[in-house]
């Protein structure tokens, strides 16, 4: 709540013309408070929802987030994918507040939502849209914002999308008024922004858009004022770039194919993300990944139809094509960086996602505004309560869809289920959801869903692994092994994968091919008492005694009160004084 009270505070003081605001107090107060409500209403399903996805990863399981020592790691000695300090900082302070409880980060995302939704209509505002505000509920209100939202992980997103309006409002006041403090305050804001999520790195190309769509022409000023963000851009972006590529793919495939592959990738996923914009329906968590490599000749059409587009506005630039160039244009530069140029390692499952269009999707929904205020401005007066009712019925369809569509994000299994309903052939549905129910004990149904998965992605080592640890569980230890081989061969430096091939060598009485794998697990963890007591059994069955007994002394040594190193380390001195006689 005190962020959108703040936002208040910030609308009130906002110069336009010569007022000095541009509502009376109390409509303004009404239309954030009904922002507000809108908000909590749609995502009231998923305030008590289950961590999704990878927040293990990001936060429950993220031992920064547990220690002081953290922040520090955080800023500068990350072990995470990506590099997000800011939006790590945040959860880190929420951990303070919240724990392990879900609750207070679901409410922190939807108010931070909101929080971005006012700042869309300020923004629209200051660009003279009519009707602003009606472009920033569409955007509260909007299903294609329910992953950004529902998923804890994705305030990267809700985080990130209030800093880059605050930067894009500031540099448009600047424009304005050349006052210098409005400068800065949108460097600081865009470079929280990147430092929050790198995906709004094209801010600087948007500063070169908006001076063309307001002077006709790019300026030497425009690029003088540009360079700052440009060199922002630039040293962040290398780093996500880093980090994306050495930590979150690694020696991971990515099939994204060449550059025909993604050419054609690109132009389908931009007219598919269009297309959910204004027909926000059969939305999913995975959607079905496209077929495009080699590309067929059919798969360069959306290219053509986008060249198309914008040839028409740029033929008509004198006019309304200016409006839709800044409003297309918003749409395409923001939306460049996810579109597969680079390798990202969310294309392991798929070329599109809702969370990408989470920024991107404001310049349509401004430019649809401001079209729309248009037409109503010249229709006639029995023509203009029509179009009211049809809006406020469109708006509340959106808030009922939403709000169906935020149900499904309260849990895993709902997710997984929904997405395997219209896409079976997601691979990480069923990974997922198989790990769910093997988690559960119910091994026979997880099988189930593992072996798709593997027919699916044979060359991921986690689908490898997840199907061997379920055939071991059906007591197949040769089966298990076969699988856990093949995914230590796809990445060899997945030590869980090593643990699991040493205990099913174990079980299937290998000792001797199991030995060197607990070895070098108990050398890579020694504080690992089950480790060393493991390594002590392995050395035992093949009769190296004098080892297994400093096998299981360390073990004791770290754990003193393991009772398998115990019961193991007495037998063991039973063996040898017997031997002994």
């Amino acid at each position: 709540m005190g962020c959108i009270v703040l936002w208040c505070g910030v609308m009130k003081s906002i110069h336009v013309g010569n007022r000095r605001s541009f509502f009376p107090q109390g409509l303004v107060f009404l239309k954030v408070l009904l922002i507000l409500l809108a908000c909590l209403w749609i995502y009231a399903p998923v305030f008590h929802g289950e961590w999704l996805w990878d927040d293990d990863y990001l936060l429950t399981n993220n031992p920064a987030m547990s220690s002081v020592e953290g922040l520090w790691g955080i800023w500068f000695s990350p072990a995470t994918a990506d590099y997000l300090p800011i939006t790590l900082t945040a959860l880190w302070i929420q951990w303070r507040f919240f724990g392990m409880d879900s609750t207070g980060y679901h409410i922190a995302s939807v108010l931070l939502h909101a929080t971005g939704a006012c700042l869309v209509w300020l923004l629209f505002h200051r660009l003279k849209i009519r009707f602003a505000w009606v472009g920033g509920l569409i955007f509260a209100i909007h299903p294609l914002c329910v992953e950004s939202v529902a998923w804890v992980s994705e305030i990267k997103n809700t985080l990130s999308l209030p800093f880059f309006l605050l930067a894009a409002i500031g540099y448009v006041r600047f424009e304005e008024n050349a006052q210098r403090r409005d400068y800065f305050m949108a460097l600081f804001f865009f470079l929280a922004a990147m430092l929050s999520k790198s995906s709004v790195v094209m801010f600087p190309v948007l500063i070169l858009l908006y001076a063309w769509w307001k002077r006709g022409r790019v300026e030497g000023r425009d690029i003088l004022r540009s360079a700052p963000f440009f060199l922002i851009s630039l040293g962040l972006g290398l780093i996500t770039l880093f980090f994306q590529l050495g930590r979150a793919i690694g020696s991971e495939p990515i099939p994204i194919g060449a550059w025909d592959s993604r050419l054609a990738i690109a132009g389908m996923a931009v007219l598919f993300y269009i297309s959910k914009i204004f027909w926000p329906v059969n939305l999913l968590p995975i959607y079905p990944q496209w077929a495009a490599n080699p590309p067929s000749p059919t798969q360069f059409i959306p290219l053509l139809v986008i060249g198309a587009g914008l040839g028409l506005f740029w033929i008509y630039r004198k006019t309304w094509g200016r409006h839709a160039l800044i409003g297309f244009g918003f749409f395409l530069i923001t939306l460049l960086p996810v579109l597969g140029f680079v390798p990202m390692s969310y294309m392991r499952v798929g070329w599109v996602s809702d969370h990408f269009l989470y920024l991107p999707m404001i310049g349509i929904v401004g430019w649809s505004v401001a079209g729309a205020g248009r037409v109503y401005q010249e229709a006639s007066p029995f023509f203009k309560p029509v179009v009211i009712a049809l809006s406020i019925l469109v708006g509340v369809v959106l808030m009922e869809s939403t709000r169906s569509y935020a149900e499904i994000w309260q849990n895993e299994d709902r997710m997984w289920l929904h997405t395997m309903k219209y896409n079976w052939n997601c691979w990480q549905a069923h990974n997922r959801f198989g790990s769910r129910l093997f988690n559960r004990g119910n091994f026979d149904e997880a099988l189930k869903h593992f072996i798709v998965a593997t027919e699916l992605r044979p060359d991921l080592a986690e689908t490898q692994n997840n199907l061997g640890s379920a055939v071991l569980a059906q007591k197949d230890t040769k089966g298990a092994i076969k699988h856990f081989r093949e995914g230590l061969r796809l990445s060899p430096e997945i030590i869980d994968i090593k643990g699991n091939l040493a205990q099913a060598l174990f079980l299937d009485g290998q000792y001797l091919e199991a030995l060197p794998l607990y070895k070098e697990l108990a050398a890579k963890f020694p504080k690992k008492a089950a480790l060393q007591c493991n390594l002590g059994v392995v050395e035992y069955q093949l009769g190296n005694f004098d080892a297994s007994v400093r096998a299981f002394q360390q073990a004791l040594v770290i754990d003193p009160n393991l009772k398998d190193a115990k019961g193991n380390l007495d037998k063991v001195l039973r063996d040898l004084k017997k031997s002994e006689h």
